[in-house]
């Protein structure tokens, strides 16, 4: 580590990007001392995905494709990383046994870790999707409710129109609405005549 840290250390002070969301990926970069904000933006702000500390890589996917960065990484304290572009990290690999070891059980656990945000997003924009339409239908069919506590859509109605506007099955449909009332975002409500309406509070609490 002494010797990588000799020909490819490089000084970060506290709050200095080391790269930010859209740059040219070329290098990557191995973090000796400090810790790394791994950071997304999602349309006006930004999302903190994870922090990184000693042992770990930061940008390793500037090795693996020439794509732009796809988040920003800032130093979160005073930091020495390793510096290393494709051939210097190839050169390294071949020469030190330990390191490649290490870059492989990392990637893995990336690889793994990536999967499960991929899924987390993924997730969160069906949602919102779904919710956004619940919302619409709303303010174009809906009615409230004896109480006039809730905003009532009939169910039947909305999966057709639903179906229609996001090329969604019925199914898929049902399983989203499932996680927005496991959420308290939305709830069930029936008539008496056993019909299944679509439950919003007024003023637009789940």
């Amino acid at each position: 580590m002494s010797k990588l840290v000799k020909y490819y250390g490089v000084n970060f002070k506290q709050g200095d990007y080391i790269f930010r969301e859209g740059d040219a990926a070329d290098v990557m970069y191995m973090i000796h001392r400090g810790r790394v904000q791994i950071s997304k933006g999602l349309g006006s702000f930004d999302e903190n995905i994870r922090i990184l500390g000693e042992g770990e890589f930061v940008g390793e996917m500037a090795i693996i494709n020439v794509k732009p960065r796809s988040a920003s990484a800032v130093a979160m304290e005073d930091c020495i990383l390793i510096k290393m572009d494709r051939e210097s990290f190839n050169e390294t690999i071949k020469k030190n046994h330990e390191f490649s070891v290490s870059v492989i059980q990392f990637l893995s656990e990336r690889l793994r870790e990536t999967d499960e945000l991929l899924m987390k997003y993924a997730n969160q924009e069906r949602i919102g999707r779904l919710l956004a339409e619940i919302l619409l239908e709303m303010l174009g069919s809906g009615k409230r409710d004896a109480s006039g506590n809730w905003s009532l859509l009939n169910m039947e109605s909305f999966q057709k129109d639903a179906a229609r506007h996001l090329d969604w099955s019925r199914d898929y449909i049902r399983t989203v609405l499932a996680e927005l009332i496991d959420t308290n975002r939305v709830t069930i409500k029936k008539d008496r005549s056993g019909a299944e309406w679509i439950a919003v509070r007024a003023g637009g609490e789940g």
